[in-house]
């Protein structure tokens, strides 16, 4: 084919084929990523929003019982309230130290966008068997 001329009707049926396939496949995984991005903001906002509402629950209900909980355990145990203050903080930090582990281990088991990924990784595969038979 020189420059010059215009290609042969059937180069253009093929290319616009192709054109269209390739659009189609766009579209397709546009779609899937779509729906998994709608599910994957769900799942974050659920836990989001469930972990502020642990949090801030935690909080006002241990300012409200901290103060009677280190008097009640100075008296009984006759320690200065200092003293069971220190040790109340320590215990709450292990366990809040704990706690964050435990949040990190569930953000590391979080996949999204799971089943794009297969998705792509099936692709490249499907063109890695084409292109070298």
């Amino acid at each position: 084919m020189n420059p010059g001329t215009p290609p042969a009707p059937e180069e253009r049926a093929s290319a616009a084929g192709m054109l269209r396939a390739i659009a189609l496949y766009v579209e397709a995984r546009g779609r899937l990523l779509h729906i998994e991005g709608q599910e994957a903001g769900s799942r974050l906002i659920n836990l989001s929003g469930m972990f502020i509402l642990a949090f801030g629950a935690l909080v006002i209900g241990w300012m409200l019982a901290a103060p009677a909980l280190v008097w009640l355990v100075a008296e009984a145990w006759g320690w200065h309230w200092s003293k069971v203050a220190l040790a109340g903080a320590g215990i709450h930090l292990f366990i809040g130290l704990l706690i964050f582990l435990g949040l990190k281990s569930r953000l590391r088991g979080l996949h999204l966008f799971e089943e794009t990924f297969h998705q792509f990784r099936r692709d490249r595969e499907c063109l890695t068997r084409h292109k070298n038979p």
